[in-house]
């Protein structure tokens, strides 16, 4: 008798399982709004506002190719049944810039990449061939150099991937103190969520300040405006290479704290830089038991300085300033 009470209300509890989870089991992003910022994204907020994409059969695999140097690589560019459309496209410059990025682009088995450039400012994308489709300007991490913890305000470099596209319309932002704005739209439309080791926050979104684009004003993100967003969003699949390249203010803050990160351009044209040097540290100055410098030698003796005819000095010449 136990037991069959106990079999029936393990069947009854399962039918309200079912009744409940419906077809997919998930919740929309009409039914909850998500609190999330650039810093504090949940796995939760993310899974409840994904956006269901038509799945599409898988392609076989694509052969794989291999260069040890940039001549190579247009050399085996050039050899493809596609060369004239490889020629063409961003990858031949970009062996010379990057060749292990060019490399990865080439054996891509999506239809397409990203570049985010934080020196030009502008996120790009292209075909497999390396074929610009579309080109918007952006907005970027406040902070130069890459990211290296939560709450830095730098936008992320390197070579990524895309991890989902979300519906992000009724998303509110949370700061790094945990204030919730009550200010929906702030994310825009969309969010494409970048898969990036050490955080789960980053992405390339809409915004309610669409001023704000051109600008190193974010908490990490990328933005571009509403329509943007929603017009990259038709083209974007999860999985699709992203690449994120520093500027050369970036580059800089990089090599001073000990790192190298490759950069590409989303120039159409040869592009060039001048490697850089870590700054050199300056000595400290001797100071006495009081705190006082200590002279050099030179210093300590007179100076005699030689009387001469007067000689005209130039007013120094002064560059504007510039606010970025």
């Amino acid at each position: 008798m136990k037991l069959s009470c106990i079999l029936s209300a393990l069947a009854a509890s399962l039918f309200i399982l079912c009744a409940c989870s419906g077809q997919n089991g998930s919740t929309s992003a009409a039914d909850t709004a998500a609190v999330v910022g650039e810093q504090t994204v949940s796995e939760d907020d993310f899974d409840s506002a994904k956006v269901e994409e038509k799945k599409e059969e898988a392609e076989p695999d694509r052969p794989r190719y291999t260069a040890y140097s940039s001549n190579e690589a247009i050399e085996l560019m050039q050899s493809l049944p596609d060369a004239d459309k490889y020629m063409s496209g961003i990858l031949p410059k970009m062996s010379q810039e990057c060749l292990s990025y060019a490399m990865k682009l080439l054996n891509n088995q999506h239809d397409g990449f990203l570049i985010v450039d934080k020196e030009s400012m502008q996120v790009a994308l292209y075909d497999r061939y390396g074929r610009e489709q579309l080109k918007y300007g952006i907005a970027c991490g406040r902070n130069y150099g890459t990211k290296h913890k939560k709450g830095d305000s730098r936008t992320p470099e390197g070579f990524f991937s895309v991890e989902g596209i979300y519906d992000s319309t009724d998303w509110l932002f949370r700061d790094d103190n945990g204030k919730v704005s009550k200010v929906k739209g702030q994310f825009g439309p969309r969010f494409i969520r970048l898969l990036i080791p050490g955080t789960t926050q980053i992405g390339i979104h809409g915004t309610r300040a669409p001023g704000s684009i051109g600008l190193r004003c974010s908490h990490g993100c990328i933005r571009v405006t509403n329509d943007h967003i929603l017009e990259l969003v038709k083209h974007v699949k999860p999985g699709m290479p992203v690449i994120v390249s520093p500027s050369r203010r970036d580059e800089k803050v990089n090599v001073n704290e000990g790192n190298r990160i490759p950069w590409v351009s989303v120039a159409k044209g040869p592009v060039s830089r001048t490697p850089q040097t870590p700054d050199s540290k300056k000595p400290a100055a001797k100071v006495d038991s009081i705190g006082a410098p200590v002279p050099t030698p030179k210093d300590s003796l007179p100076q005699v300085v030689p009387v001469t005819e007067p000689v005209q000095t130039e007013e120094p010449e002064t560059a504007p300033t510039m606010l970025e």
